[in-house]
């Protein structure tokens, strides 16, 4: 049983309802479905009734017998909600047609859409020779033609016709078995595939790629090169060398560091590792007991070693040296001070000393007085004055 489409096929009905078709004849200057159709075959068809809507289109099987029958196995569209039509009684047309649904046309642009399903030969060309299926007996091929020539075209061949059954996957043959030319028998090699899409598993012996990859998942191979060079070799002599040294737009060896004068907190200070040299390729270390607080500016140490040069000190325990030197003169027993007890118990005054004299502390100064210095100081003329006075205010005291 087939599909066949005929040319000048029409006849008359006069069946009622829904049923199969008894066909009465061909129309003058027509075919039987019979004759033009066969026995057992399908066909598209369309029934009127003249005079009325009622109309039917549909796909329909033929059956020679007396008499010839049509029987309704698809209805397409029809007056009924493309369902069978109850048809009245009444002489009807009954003819071969295609359906509107059923075609193959040119749009507007000059292109045509196929349906989902497309049945067809050994051979499918499309015109000017560009695709082709071929069935090539022992094998069958997607042939893609490159010229409308046809002179070669790339095939993608299954392993033979019946593997065209069903849902087949096409794989590419062995690279001496894939351009094929009606001529001659080329190779996949430097052939250009333009934006294929791969799913699954591709296996390639070498893939050399001139523009750019994208790769969503893991990327895995055995061995990286960069541009000749072992991946790895180019991360230590680029990546952990510039980190290392961090080389700025001058080439020279610089690290970016920020201005912080608030910050309440004990930041390590970085120092060069068993550094031999002052310039160099080197590492930093940093040491728990050194640290530096940027907001009192205190630095702490454990000890310190070496000469320290200070504006001010304020110690909040215990100085101790093998030596001190007080503005370049060493402070030993004998040393001089300019005001006050020397540390040999010699009393340093601001104005001269003499045997005998008194002292008088002004302010910070202390200085030395003569007797008649004293009395005059306290407004006294003389001792025995000083005495009287002193006896004078005892009486009015008692």
């Amino acid at each position: 049983m087939a599909l066949v489409l005929n040319d000048r096929v029409k006849e008359t009905t006069t069946t009622t309802g829904t049923g199969t078709f008894n066909l009465a004849g061909a129309v003058t200057g027509f075919e039987t479905f019979v004759a033009g159709i066969g026995n057992s075959n399908t066909t598209y068809y369309a029934v009127t009734l003249p005079g009325t809507a009622e109309f039917e289109v549909g796909l329909g099987t033929i059956t020679d017998a007396s008499p010839d029958t049509l029987a309704r196995t698809t209805v397409i569209s029809s007056s009924n909600s493309d369902s069978a039509v109850n048809f009245s009684a009444g002489t009807k047309t009954i003819f071969c047609t295609i359906p509107a649904s059923k075609s193959v046309f040119l749009d507007a642009s000059g292109n045509t859409t196929l349906g989902a399903d497309l049945s067809v030969g050994d051979d499918l060309t499309v015109e000017g020779g560009v695709i082709a299926l071929k069935n090539t007996g022992s094998q069958s091929e997607l042939r893609m033609y490159c010229e409308s020539s046809n002179a070669h075209y790339a095939a993608l061949k299954a392993p033979a016709h019946s593997a065209f059954s069903g849902n087949t996957t096409l794989t590419l043959p062995a690279t001496t078995d894939t351009i094929v030319g009606r001529t001659t028998t080329d190779t996949l090699t430097n052939k250009t595939l333009t934006a294929p899409t791969l799913t699954g598993t591709a296996v390639m012996a070498d893939l050399d790629i001139s523009g750019d990859v994208d790769v969503d998942g893991t990327l895995e191979a055995d061995a990286i090169t960069v541009n000749g060079t072992a991946l790895n070799t180019v991360i230590a002599g680029v990546t952990v060398t510039n980190a290392t040294n961090a080389v700025n737009a001058t080439n020279s060896s610089h690290v970016l560091v920020t201005d912080n004068e608030n910050t309440n907190e004990e930041n390590l200070i970085a120092f060069v590792e068993d550094a031999t040299s002052s310039t160099g390729n080197v590492g930093l270390e940093m040491d728990g007991n050194l640290t530096y607080n940027p907001s009192t500016g205190t630095v702490t140490s454990t000890i310190f070693k070496g000469n320290i040069d200070a504006v001010d000190g304020d110690f909040d325990g215990t100085l101790e040296a093998d030596a001190i030197t007080l503005n370049g003169t060493a402070i030993t027993t004998t040393a001089t001070l300019s005001t006050g007890i020397s540390n040999g118990n010699v009393l340093v005054a601001t104005s001269g000393i003499a045997d005998n004299d008194f002292l008088r502390v002004d302010g910070t100064s202390i200085e030395g007085r003569s007797a008649s210095e004293v009395l005059s100081d306290i407004g006294a003329t003389s001792a025995t004055d000083a005495a009287n006075e002193a006896t004078a205010l005892a009486i009015a005291l008692g």
